[in-house]
């Protein structure tokens, strides 16, 4: 399936939830569905509240359908609940983990910096987005990167909303790290992540 490239907005007010990381998101000033009437829609069934979920989640990392069918499988292979262990994979995507750290100031932005080579991981260069962070792995930016205005606006944004316990940071060095795998708890998402898994249970 093609990445989507329409209004961002767009998906968060269809989504009910913010997945474009602006602070001017449009969801703030209409929390209605996108289209004409959206009070009278039908009632909502069991299929499109799971649908719902995933996609919440999809878009919430911004991520193509075969890329998260892939993590959803990998996911089922592992012991545990599968749903904790799906969004514990998505939060330690480099992109993911670089935005967390106040370094972009959304997800797409941290991809770009990734895919433009401004991300060390230990040292090496990483620009694969999709690059799973280990624990205690140190992410810091290129030195000629620290003053571009992507970066400088992602700091600003951060500074607005509270770190997760799973990451340390230090901001006048850009540079953090992943302290422990993330726990259900700590991941700012508003998502049910078992209609996620019951959703792909025919399918997988």
């Amino acid at each position: 399936m093609a990445r989507y490239t329409g209004p961002r907005c767009r998906k968060c007010r269809q989504l009910g939830i913010s997945v474009c990381g602006s602070p001017k998101c449009a969801l703030l000033k209409r929390s209605t569905p996108p289209g004409m009437h959206p009070a009278l829609r039908r009632k909502v069934s069991d299929f499109k509240k799971r649908l719902v979920e995933k996609q919440k989640m999809r878009y919430a990392y911004w991520i193509t359908e075969r890329q998260f069918r892939n993590y959803v499988k990998n996911a089922f292979k592992k012991p545990g609940v599968a749903g904790e262990y799906l969004l514990s994979l998505l939060e330690r995507r480099l992109d993911t983990m670089v935005y967390r750290l106040g370094f972009a100031p959304s997800i797409l932005a941290a991809r770009q910096l990734v895919t433009h080579g401004h991300i060390r991981v230990n040292d090496q260069k990483v620009n694969i987005p999709s690059y799973i962070v280990k624990e205690k792995e140190e992410i810091a930016l290129r030195e000629a990167s620290k003053k571009l205005a992507l970066v400088e606006e992602g700091v600003a944004r951060s500074m607005a909303r509270p770190m997760p316990s799973y990451i340390q940071v230090d901001r006048e060095a850009f540079k953090g790290s992943l302290v422990a795998l993330p726990m259900r708890d700590q991941i700012p998402l508003d998502i049910n992540e078992s209609l996620v898994v019951e959703h792909y249970t025919k399918y997988i």
